[in-house]
């Protein structure tokens, strides 16, 4: 199990999965609720609000402390995770859209949308793509290596999303 002092390749993955895990319902009770400070970031509709909200900032020092405080990167992660309602660690996001939501239908996001979001060259862009994305994907993704393929997003993030995704649609044939 990782460290909370652990990075992912130099990326602190696990204080944004600890930032991400502060903000969702507890189901114990007795801790924080930031509910509603997740529910501000959802309600953001660009990069320049996220940068508004308090949340953000919490997360913006975190990765400025790892040296990864390129804004437009954290600004979209920040929006992007407040969307994920769920964790899962066994796929990664490429792969989980390409499965079926059941049994003997189509992988969870079309080929024809997978492109467009491929196209997605700008934080600008991935961001208004992701958090169109995630709810077909069930607002479920591995929340530490989305955060982390998002703050490096470039053209090897994408050619191995384009690979997870068609080697995923190639198994389940």
């Amino acid at each position: 199990m990782e460290n909370a002092n652990e990075t992912s390749g130099g990326f602190p993955a696990a204080d944004v999965f600890q930032w991400w895990e502060e903000m969702q319902p507890d189901q114990q009770g007795g801790g924080p609720n930031r509910r509603g400070e997740r529910a501000e970031l959802k309600r953001c509709k660009t990069l320049e609000e996220i940068l508004l909200v308090p949340r953000f900032q919490i997360l913006r020092r975190k990765l400025q402390a790892a040296g990864r405080g390129y804004l437009p990167a954290a600004a979209t992660m920040a929006g992007v995770l407040a969307h994920v309602e769920e964790n899962q660690e066994q796929y990664s996001f490429a792969q989980w859209l390409a499965l079926p939501k059941a049994k003997d239908t189509g992988p969870r996001l079309s080929e024809l949308r997978f492109r467009r979001l491929m196209r997605a060259k700008s934080h600008d862009e991935l961001f208004i793509d992701l958090i169109r994305v995630l709810p077909l994907a069930g607002n479920t993704a591995p929340v530490k290596d989305l955060a982390r393929d998002i703050s490096r997003w470039n053209d090897y993030t994408r050619r191995q999303w384009v690979f997870d995704y068609f080697d995923s649609l190639e198994e389940k044939e």
